[in-house]
C-alpha cells in the first residue's frame, strides 16, 4: 500500500514537473511566426487608416490589442523562458547566451514589432522605462506595502499586461481574465537564474520597497504606435 501511495505521489510530483518545463523553442520556426505576426498586423494597420468613424478606429484597436497580447503570451514569452539571465546579458535572440531583466523586457517588446530604442531603455532605471511606454494615467505607485497586497491591488486594476518597476528589478506582470497575476521576467534567483513565468505572489524576485506599475495594454497611444510602425520617441533618458 505504501509503495502505491508512492508511485501515485511521484507520478503526480512528475506531471507537474513536466507541466513547467518551457516548450520546445525553434529560431526559425519562432521567426516564421513572428512575420506572419507582421502580416496580421500590417492588414489590420491598413483597416485602421481606412477606416472613416473614430469607433471604427476604436475598434481596430481592440483588436490590435488582442493580437499583440496574444503574440506575447503564445509566442515571444514561451520562446524566452529559459534563457539564462545575467547581469550583463544583452542577447537579441530567445536561449542563446544571456539577458539581463531590462534588455529582456525591451527585446520581447522588439519582437513583436514594436519600434523602441531596445539597448538605451534597457539601460535606464525601471521607473524612467515604464515613464517612456506609458502615459502617467496608466502609471500607479505603492510604498511600502506587503507582497500580497500588491498583488491584490494589481489584480484590482484588471486584466492586462504590465511593467513593474522594482527598487533592482523590472519584470512583466500579466493579469489574466480570471484574475491569476504572473510574474514574467529575467530572474536572478539561485540556482538557476533565467527567464521564467511565475506565480507573482509567490515570486522572491517582487519583492520590494517601492514599486512603480505601467499599465502597457491600456496605453491607446503605445497600442497605435505598434500598430502604425511608428517609432517610439524617448525622453529623459541617461546615456550609461
Amino acid at each position: 500500500m505504501k509503495s502505491l501511495l508512492y508511485l501515485v505521489v511521484l507520478l503526480a510530483f512528475s506531471g507537474s514537473c513536466e507541466a513547467q518545463r518551457p516548450a520546445p523553442y525553434s529560431a526559425p520556426a519562432y521567426k516564421a511566426t513572428l512575420q506572419q505576426l507582421t502580416q496580421r498586423r500590417t492588414a489590420l494597420a491598413t483597416r485602421y487608416s481606412r477606416a472613416t468613424t473614430p469607433a471604427a478606429q476604436a475598434a481596430c484597436l481592440v483588436e490590435a490589442r488582442k493580437l499583440w497580447l496574444n503574440a506575447l503570451d503564445k509566442t515571444v514569452f514561451p520562446a524566452w523562458e529559459s534563457t539564462p539571465w545575467s547581469f550583463y546579458g544583452q542577447s537579441w535572440a530567445p536561449r542563446q547566451g544571456s539577458v539581463a531583466c531590462g534588455y529582456f523586457v525591451t527585446t520581447a517588446l522588439f519582437d513583436t514589432g514594436l519600434r523602441l530604442q531596445r539597448s538605451l531603455l534597457a539601460r535606464q532605471g525601471s521607473e524612467r522605462l515604464i515613464k517612456n511606454l506609458v502615459a502617467e494615467k496608466n502609471i500607479s505607485r505603492y510604498r511600502k506595502i506587503s507582497q500580497a497586497n500588491f498583488v491584490q491591488q494589481v489584480r484590482a486594476l484588471g486584466p492586462g499586461l504590465y511593467l513593474v518597476g522594482l527598487d533592482f528589478h523590472v519584470a512583466f506582470l500579466r493579469v489574466s481574465e480570471g484574475g491569476a497575476v504572473q510574474m514574467v521576467h529575467a530572474s536572478w534567483i539561485q540556482p538557476k537564474p533565467r527567464v521564467v513565468r511565475e506565480a507573482a505572489d509567490s515570486s522572491p524576485a517582487l519583492a520590494s520597497k517601492y514599486r512603480v506599475v505601467g499599465k502597457l495594454s491600456a496605453d491607446d497611444a503605445l497600442l497605435k504606435a505598434w500598430l502604425l510602425s511608428q517609432p517610439l520617441a524617448v525622453h529623459n533618458l541617461s546615456v550609461k
